[in-house]
């Protein structure tokens, strides 16, 4: 047992990052402002707590879950320590249900990508999204070739088609930057290269690899988010593994840059189901 704790700790790089990236330097306690990087800017203050818990003695366990889930993105929260300590404390478990933290972290989320928008990450790195395309299209493994999809008529019907709930205002949010992206790519095309279709492609296909655990329109409406979440972590390993690593854009305006990316293929229909319009 204490070799299965053990793993449910053994967190992915790419998910610590995304759990920085998406904490606004803040405790997703909703009424805490207590910040996750100490005064001097280096030391790392903030606390990774498990949302359903990594042992069966801690709080809100849950004996279905394997040791990958509970490792999960979808199963930590970054918090102070304070609050770290109160919501795995036994005694409080009822006060502090799954349901309940899930819902801390969805809105802290939310609130960090606006804060993320407003900052305009792409005015500071006007050449944030050619460098982050360079490095998905290089990271990208070959593929087949896969169908093309039109682009869906409307971004709220697929929303709603695919019950996106958690991605939905950040899907909103990051759609606004698709004339930006697409100027980008017109770019690259004028110079002969294939990025654009490398890339929606090899999303495409990312995509079809996870839909093959889900078997039914049903399963994948359900698990929407979690699938958008799944795409990005693949994408994030393989930048994270690719010879050519970003290394003079901060983090926070890669997964800003990345996102722009995944919406603009969500909204071509590369990822998730296109709308069906059979009456």
């Amino acid at each position: 047992m204490a070799k299965a704790s053990n793993k449910a700790r053994q967190y992915k790089p790419s998910t610590i990052r995304r759990l920085d990236t998406l904490s606004a330097n803040q405790c997703a306690e909703p009424n805490c402002n207590r910040m996750l990087v100490a005064e001097d800017g280096i030391s790392i203050v903030s606390k990774i707590c498990h949302i359903e818990a990594a042992s069966k003695n801690g709080p809100r366990y849950n004996s279905d879950a394997t040791d990958d889930d509970r490792r999960s993105f979808d199963n930590l929260i970054l918090l102070c320590d304070e609050h770290h300590t109160i919501i795995d404390n036994k005694e409080n478990e009822s006060k502090y249900p799954v349901i309940l933290l899930k819902e801390w972290k969805s809105n802290h989320e939310k609130k960090a990508i606006i804060l993320t928008v407003e900052s305009q990450p792409l005015s500071r790195h006007p050449l944030a999204l050619n460098k982050v395309i360079d490095a998905i299209a290089n990271s990208l493994d070959d593929f087949e070739d896969v169908t093309d999809a039109v682009k869906a008529p409307n971004t709220e019907t697929k929303i709603a088609y695919n019950n996106v709930i958690r991605y939905s205002p950040i899907i909103k949010e990051m759609s606004l930057y698709q004339g930006q992206l697409n100027k980008v790519y017109t770019e690259i095309e004028k110079q002969g290269s294939a990025r654009k279709f490398i890339i929606l492609n090899g999303l495409q296909q990312i995509y079809l690899e996870i839909k093959g655990n889900y078997c039914t329109l049903e399963e994948i409406q359900k698990h929407a988010d979690s699938i958008l979440d799944q795409v990005r972590e693949k994408i994030l390993d393989k930048i994270d593994h690719a010879s050519n690593r970003i290394i003079d854009i901060d983090l926070e305006t890669i997964n800003f840059s990345l996102l722009v990316i995944i919406v603009d293929a969500f909204i071509r229909c590369k990822i998730l189901e296109e709308p069906s319009y059979d009456s």
